[in-house]
C-alpha cells in the first residue's frame, strides 16, 4: 500500500483557489469551503442523480456572496457573467413563477421559452467551448475530461440572488430540483439540472446583523473582538434561516457558506482591485491613459467607503464619485490625452489630480521624427517613461485582462 500525501494539490484547483482569494476579498473560511466543493466537482465522484453542488450563501450584503459566483463562472468558463441569474426579488408574486416554468400551450405567453428552459442553461457552456476560454475548454483538464466537446451534457451555473424575497411557491419549485435535478416545464418538457451547480444567497437576519454591527463600533475600537462579531453575525444568519426556510428546504443544500464582515485592511485591497478595474477601462478607452493612486487618497477613498453595515457597496460608490467622474470630466475638457498618466493624491483637504503627458505627436519635436501608431496599444507607452513607471502600471493593470490569460498560467501568478 502506498500512502497518500496530503497538501498534494490541483493546478486548476490552486489556480481557482488563487482567484477566490483574489476577488472575494476578507472570506478565507467561505474561500476554503467554497474550493472543498469546487475540488468535489473537478474529482468527478458527484452523485449522479443531483446537481453538480448546491451551496447557500449567507451573510450581510456587500461582503462577496454574487462575487462568488462570478468567480465560478470566470474559472469555468472565461467570463464572469456566464451564468443564470433569477433575481428573486421579480418572483414575490405566486404568479410571476411562470416566468420561470413557462405557461401551458394556449395560455397568455405560452410561445415565450421560460428563464429554466435548457438552452438558458446551456448557453454558456458552448459560448465557452466556441471561444475556448474557461477550464471547460482547458485540453487535458478534469472539467474537460467530464464534459468532453462531442458530449450532449453541458456544465451550467444557476443563481437564485437573495431568495428570501421569493414567493413561498418558488421554493417549493426548487425543492425537485435540489432533490434528484430534474424539472418538469409547464409545456411538459424536463429540465437536466444533474450538471448544473445551484447557489442561492439571502440576506435572511440582515436587520439583526446591521443592528450588532451598528452597536459595535467594529473596524474603529481597537478593542473589540472581531472573531466574536464573525461568530455572532454567522449565528444570526442561522437563527434567522432556521425562521424562515422550512428545514426540508434548507437540508437539501450541500453546503451553508456565512460571509463575514469586512475589515478596514480587506476594504484596502477591494479598493485596489477597483482601482485596477478603472485602470483596466481606461487602457480600453477610445484615448487610453493610464492611472495611479497614491497611498493618501487610498486611505481617504476607504474612510469615506467605510461602512459595516453595507459592506463594499458604499466603497464602489466612492471610487465612482472621486475618481471616475472627475477623470471624466477631466476627458471631455480634454485635459487627459492618449497616452498620459494619471496620478490622484489628496492634500488632506481635498484630492489632486496631476498627470505626466504622453506623446504630443504634433507639436513634439522628437515624435514628429517617427511615425504614430494607428492604434495606441498598451505596450506603445510614449518617450516619456525613463524610469519604467508607465510600463509598470500596465504590467499591474494585466491582472483584470481576461480571464482566459489568468486561467491558462499566463495570467497573475
Amino acid at each position: 500500500m502506498i500512502e497518500l500525501k496530503s497538501g498534494v494539490v490541483n493546478e486548476q484547483l490552486r489556480r481557482f483557489r488563487r482567484r477566490m482569494d483574489q476577488m472575494v476579498v476578507g472570506q478565507p473560511a467561505a474561500s476554503e469551503r467554497i474550493s472543498d466543493c469546487f475540488s468535489r466537482l473537478i474529482a468527478g465522484i458527484h452523485d449522479p442523480e443531483r446537481p453538480l453542488l448546491t451551496m447557500m450563501f449567507m451573510g450581510p450584503t456587500g461582503v462577496g456572496k454574487t462575487e462568488t459566483v462570478r468567480c465560478l463562472a470566470e474559472s469555468i468558463f472565461g467570463d464572469r457573467r456566464a451564468y443564470t441569474r433569477i433575481n428573486c426579488q421579480e418572483f414575490s408574486a405566486h404568479y410571476n413563477i411562470s416566468k420561470l416554468l413557462g405557461s401551458p400551450p394556449g395560455y397568455v405567453g405560452g410561445e415565450i421559452r421560460p428563464l429554466l428552459a435548457q438552452e438558458n442553461l446551456d448557453k454558456h457552456h458552448l459560448k465557452a467551448g466556441e471561444r475556448h476560454c474557461g477550464m471547460i475548454s482547458e485540453e487535458g483538464g478534469k472539467l474537460a475530461d467530464m464534459f468532453p466537446s462531442d458530449s450532449e451534457r453541458y456544465l451550467s451555473i444557476v443563481l437564485f440572488d437573495e431568495i428570501e424575497k421569493a414567493h413561498p411557491k418558488m421554493w417549493n419549485t426548487l425543492l425537485g430540483i435540489l432533490e434528484d435535478g430534474h424539472l418538469v416545464l409547464a409545456n411538459n418538457e424536463e429540465v437536466d439540472f444533474t450538471s448544473t451547480i445551484i447557489v442561492l444567497t439571502t440576506n435572511v437576519g440582515s436587520q439583526a446583523m446591521n443592528a450588532h454591527l451598528s452597536g459595535s463600533g467594529i473596524g474603529f475600537s481597537p478593542g473589540w473582538n472581531l472573531e466574536q462579531v464573525d461568530r455572532d453575525v454567522g449565528d444570526a444568519a442561522t437563527r434567522e434561516a432556521k425562521k424562515i426556510f422550512p428545514m426540508e428546504f434548507l437540508n437539501r443544500f450541500d453546503e451553508l457558506v456565512t460571509y463575514h464582515t469586512l475589515k478596514r485592511e480587506h476594504l484596502f485591497a477591494i479598493l485596489d482591485n477597483l482601482i485596477s478595474q478603472v485602470h483596466h477601462r481606461a487602457l480600453d478607452s477610445a484615448e487610453p491613459f493610464l492611472l495611479e493612486v497614491t497611498r493618501r487618497a487610498k486611505a481617504r477613498l476607504v474612510d469615506e467607503g467605510t461602512d459595516p453595515e453595507y459592506g463594499a457597496r458604499p466603497l464602489k460608490r466612492v471610487v465612482e464619485m472621486r475618481v471616475v467622474t472627475p477623470v471624466s470630466h477631466h476627458i471631455c475638457s480634454e485635459q487627459i490625452r492618449r497616452g498620459d498618466l494619471v496620478m490622484i493624491d489628496h492634500d488632506g483637504d481635498d484630492y489632486v489630480f496631476l498627470k505626466e503627458p504622453g506623446i504630443d505627436w504634433e507639436n513634439d519635436l522628437v515624435a514628429s521624427q517617427l511615425k504614430p501608431s494607428n492604434k495606441w496599444t498598451r505596450t506603445d507607452l510614449g518617450i516619456r517613461d525613463d524610469g519604467g513607471e508607465k510600463k509598470k502600471m500596465v504590467e499591474e493593470a494585466g491582472q483584470l485582462t481576461s480571464c482566459a490569460e489568468t486561467l491558462t498560467g499566463s495570467g497573475i501568478e
